[in-house]
């Protein structure tokens, strides 16, 4: 391939990595962003965990995860100041989230701009379904989150602004 058509096809795929970045919804006020652990597992998982309530033989406790086919398993923390938002996203795969004792709370809205607000301490899961994260105080959000996902494919994928859920604009989110 000459020079020529190198340069030129270097540009259109540049131009296209600025639209598509240009175009999601972005994150705002990530102060700190570690990826503490990454791990693959090359097959399903079958994980289960029963406990039985202290001095009894009941179920008080019961656990699972399976996935079907390969995953990434991600352990990261991160930190969003006063204002900051990440933006309308989903997972492909499950996500456990905890925010730190030394946190502010989080707003986190679903698809429908349904708000639940999330304390220092508090942890949740997140899934497939768009959401949206803000922190409206005037501290730091500080969470650890650890991802189970798909192998092969990014932990996130951020949607399109012509495609954020249509009650977000009239709460002012991003």
């Amino acid at each position: 391939m000459n020079k020529r058509i190198k340069v030129i096809l270097s540009g259109v795929a540049m131009a296209g990595a600025v639209a598509g970045i240009a175009l999601a919804t972005p994150t705002l006020g990530l102060l700190s962003n570690k990826i503490l652990s990454t791990g693959v597992k090359n097959g399903d998982i079958h994980a289960h965990a029963h406990v039985a309530v202290p001095g009894t033989e009941e179920e008080g406790f019961s656990a699972e995860l399976q996935t079907e086919g390969p995953s990434n398993i991600i352990v990261q923390d991160a930190i969003f100041g006063p204002g900051g938002t990440t933006g309308w996203h989903k997972h492909p795969g499950i996500l456990l989230l905890s925010l730190t004792a030394d946190s502010a709370p989080i707003d986190w809205y679903d698809a429908h701009c349904n708000k639940h607000v999330y304390n220092a301490g508090d942890s949740w899961t997140e899934g497939t379904s768009v959401h949206d994260v803000v922190n409206s105080s005037t501290i730091n959000a500080h969470f650890i989150i650890t991802y189970v996902v798909a192998k092969d494919q990014n932990k996130r994928t951020d949607i399109p602004a012509a495609d954020i859920p249509a009650c977000a604009a009239g709460l002012g989110l991003p």
